[in-house]
């Protein structure tokens, strides 16, 4: 009988750590996807010399669709203006930003004490790329 007590206190928390490792495998799934993401708007832009307003959008639109990510959660600065390849310097090179907030950091964070608010990240990918634009 003194098994089965210490089993049903010691139970509750193994659950926890068990949805903790699913909740990791997700958010690192997610982080994948976002990163592929954005190599391929970056791929693109190169081409285009900047992030065009169509590249900005289909890189939202994938985001959106390959995580449920809602748009809202979702923020890309970078560079409208055209660089061009033989541009000397810093001229050629085309900076971004991609901000993504991702919700669930901790499994079951009420019993934690973890407000929603704090439960939250924001997965920031920042970086540049040269134009390939001649």
């Amino acid at each position: 009988m003194k098994q089965f007590i210490v089993m049903m206190g010691v139970l509750p928390i193994l659950l926890l750590f068990m949805m903790q490792m699913g909740l990791d495998q997700k958010n690192s799934q997610v982080t994948s996807i976002i990163q592929a993401s954005v190599y391929a708007a970056k791929e693109e832009a190169k081409q285009q010399g900047c992030f065009t307003e169509a590249i900005k959008d289909k890189l939202k639109e994938d985001i959106i669709r390959l995580t449920g990510i809602p748009e809202e959660h979702i923020d890309i600065e970078a560079e409208e203006k055209v660089k061009y390849r033989y541009a000397s310097g810093e001229n050629r090179l085309i900076h971004y930003k991609v901000t993504v907030q991702i919700q669930e950091l901790m499994a079951a964070h009420q019993i934690y004490g973890i407000s929603e608010e704090d439960n939250s990240y924001d997965y920031i990918i920042e970086s540049y790329t040269a134009s390939e634009k001649v």
